[in-house]
Formats: C-alpha cells, structure tokens, sequence
C-alpha cells in the first residue's frame, strides 16, 4: 500500500476479506490510486494476470512459506516482485531470473523495483519468459507428485533402518 504512490503505473489490488475497508482508507490518505476489483473469478483472476505488466508479491510475514500466486503470474508469462521471507517464496521467485526480491516492510525498494520493469519491457519480458518456461518445466503437477513421492518413500525407508 505505502509503495502504490511511488508506482509509475496502475495499482490494482484484488481480492476480499476483513482488510479490504482499512487498506482502501489507507490508499485514500496516501493519495494513492488504486483500484480494488474484490474478488475475483479464477477467469477474471487469469485475465487480469495477463493484462497487467508486473505482480507484486509483498508478503511480510514468514508464514507465506512458498507463494503458489507467484507460480500462477509466472505461467501467465508475468515477472514478480516479491519480498525476501526466507521461505519458499526465494524459491519460487527466483531473484533477477524471474522476476526480483526485496525486503520486507520497503516500500521503497518494492515500487522501485516495480518502476524499474515497468520502464523496461525487454527485461520484464525476459523475466516473464522465463518464469514461465521455469513453471512449466519444474512444477508441473505430475513432476511434482513425482517428487513428493520419492520423498515420502526415501523417508520411511530411513525410519525402517
């Protein structure tokens, strides 16, 4: 929300639940324009995901373990800018090859970052092409279960030495 007046670029912040009023207050004393769609359809979600330029994934605390939103920009061929939690979000966001990292709570990193892909779209498209040939390639649910098996099965066989 504080990085929204420093965005040079639409700001659009979808969603619903019990912080919907208080941050549309707060863009109305920040003098911010934002757009506030509510909750969105996982059409409209989609279409919105490919209608934008960049998408903002400024989680602050560490309970964001990983960022499945982040994928889903990501294969819609969209660069992120997250914040560093030192979960799983690094690992879905993967600094300067998909998008970039910044600190949590800096608000002035968050929109510079977002300003600096917003002025370049060779580079944001680089990021975004990648993104998505990376989700693609790496998470695709049969891989993934693939994996997840092979853990679960590795681990009992370790608690039956």
């Amino acid at each position: 929300m504080r990085a929204a007046p420093d965005i040079r670029g639409p700001v659009v912040i979808a969603g619903d639940g019990p912080e919907r009023e208080r941050c549309q207050r707060l863009a109305a004393e920040l003098g911010a324009a934002i757009h506030f769609p509510g909750e969105l359809s996982q059409s409209d979600l989609v279409d919105h995901l490919h209608a934008c330029a960049v998408v903002a994934f400024p989680s602050v605390a560490r309970s964001e373990a990983f960022g499945i939103a982040i994928l889903e920009a990501h294969v819609c061929g969209k660069p992120v800018v997250a914040t560093r939690l030192g979960t799983g979000v690094e690992l879905a966001n993967l600094d300067g090859e998909t998008g970039f990292n910044v600190p949590p709570r800096d608000a002035g990193a968050l929109a510079e970052a977002i300003n600096r892909l917003l002025a370049r779209p060779e580079e944001r498209r680089r990021l975004g092409d990648f993104a998505r040939e990376r989700v693609l390639k790496e998470f695709r649910s049969e891989l993934v279960a693939r994996r997840e098996f092979e853990l679960y099965t590795a681990a009992h066989e370790g608690a039956l030495r």
